[in-house]
């Protein structure tokens, strides 16, 4: 598929668009031509079809360049050659006529921080050797960015006082922060030649590849002559660090409800995962999961887990049909042997109804204001053993004053080594004596509690909960 098929199919809609304002004007001069207004009532089936054709076409390129971007990182390539791939990739993904990745830079002869242009694309060569393609971290809207930590679309460039003109075609621009361990470092900037070149689900995307920048970015302050076996220290750091930045940085914030999420890996890379997915504005996906085995190699497939499921969230409405097509990528990509047990459900926050998958994990639990237990038992096999394993679907409703606790076998397997298991009703029982609590001090007795009842009576398990409770 060329890269220019996005512009393409984008074009013929805008062509589209043109004709039908013509066929509208015809009528309006001759509101009796049959032929004109059979024409004008077929205009939406072809343009609904190429706008379906180009979403499907998008999610598959997204999907692709996340997938590869997070391999080049796993083979251990140089800075240079990731932040190439981001910006190459960036345009099979999100058009654009040039784009640029910023860092920041100590500069004592410009009074202070600045940014400087590490990678770009699309720019004037002689651009590079000017004061003004290096600027300071208040000004424009790479600045804006950077300060705010907050990405930003700009529809017109032009109508815009924070922009700082770099190549006078540019009218339209969408920039994004990279940060490594809570500061900001640099940015992602795109430009495009036309006004409103950019949707506001692009930052999204960006917002991923960034965090991919960030690592790319940190591994390059380390020491590149190690012996191999400080090399394979260090790689089980960088391992480590890919997936705190896959993990949530912090839980959503909605009215009515109070979310935490913690995850404690038993060595430098675990095979725990968990994830909140901002759906829409009532839909939040909520996710945990546990790759069978520790190190390096469950981390990737749980990096593998994290992009499939993302790529498909918005693309596939079913919740089943979404694990369903889950279980066959890890099928394909993964030995049966890294098998993962997980549980996909989608909160919705109005009426409170969880509509929820649990694929061979253990079973989270909703206890209600009144002190009644629910176990969301499983709904199909494990995940990637079964090429065409079917799983259902279940719904449970969050009422008033209730608390939904997901966790994986680290917690309540705690201390079953040496004898009796911490088990799942003294996590009901905890969570029960803590009610009043915030759910981020639930999360944190729930793996405390753990780690003391476990003492010196084996190795702890990779630990991750889950806490919702609804006000």
């Amino acid at each position: 598929m060329k890269p220019t098929f996005v512009q393409e199919i984008n074009g013929t809609l805008t062509l589209l668009q043109e004709y039908r304002q013509l066929l509208q004007k015809s009528m309006e001069e001759q509101p009796d031509d049959v032929q004109c207004r059979d024409v004008l009532d077929r205009l939406p089936l072809l343009e609904n079809k190429l706008a379906q054709i180009l979403q499907g076409f998008e999610f598959q390129v997204e999907f692709d360049l996340l997938r590869d971007t997070a391999m080049l990182l796993a083979r251990a390539v140089d800075e240079d050659q990731v932040l190439s791939a981001i910006l190459e990739g960036l345009k099979k993904a999100i058009p654009y006529d040039a784009a640029g990745i910023f860092l920041i830079r100590d500069d004592p002869d410009k009074g202070g921080a600045t940014i400087l242009a590490q990678k770009v694309l699309g720019y004037p060569k002689a651009l590079l050797a000017y004061d003004r393609f290096r600027q300071k971290v208040d000004e424009g809207i790479l600045g804006w960015v950077i300060r705010n930590a907050e990405g930003e679309i700009v529809d017109d460039v032009l109508a815009d006082s924070r922009y700082i003109m770099a190549r006078e075609e540019t009218r339209s621009e969408i920039a994004v922060p990279i940060i490594s361990k809570g500061d900001v470092v640099g940015c992602i900037n795109m430009e495009a030649d036309k006004k409103g070149a950019f949707r506001p689900d692009s930052l999204r995307l960006l917002e991923n590849l960034a965090s991919y920048a960030a690592i790319a970015l940190d591994r390059t302050k380390e020491n590149r002559q190690l012996v191999a076996a400080r090399e394979i220290r260090r790689e089980l750091e960088i391992a480590r660090q890919i997936q705190i930045n896959l993990l949530p940085h912090t839980a959503p914030r909605m009215t009515g409800y109070d979310i935490a999420g913690r995850n404690v890996p038993s060595t430098e890379v675990g095979g725990d995962y968990y994830d909140f997915i901002s759906i829409n504005s009532s839909d939040l996906g909520l996710v945990i999961a546990d790759v069978a085995g520790k190190g390096i190699a469950a981390g990737l497939v749980m990096s593998g887990l994290r992009g499939a499921l993302r790529a498909r969230v918005e693309a596939t409405y079913s919740i089943s049909k979404l694990v369903e097509d889950v279980n066959r990528f890890l099928v394909e990509s993964t030995g049966a042997e890294r098998f993962v047990t997980g549980f996909y459900g989608v909160l919705h926050y109005p009426s409170g109804r969880l509509t929820y998958v649990n694929a061979g994990h253990n079973p989270p639990f909703l206890l209600s204001a009144n002190g009644e237990v629910k176990w969301l038992t499983r709904c199909g096999p494990l995940l990637g053993v079964i090429p065409a394993a079917v799983y259902g679907q279940e719904f449970v409703d969050l009422t008033p004053g209730s608390i939904l606790v997901m966790y994986t076998d680290g917690i309540v397997e705690a201390g079953g080594e040496a004898g009796e298991e911490y088990g799942e009703e003294r996590v009901v029982q905890l969570v029960e004596s803590l009610k009043g609590e915030s759910a981020k001090v639930i999360a944190r007795a729930i793996d405390r509690e753990a780690v003391e009842f476990n003492r010196s009576r084996g190795e702890l398990d990779d630990r991750t909960v889950i806490v919702v409770k609804r006000a």
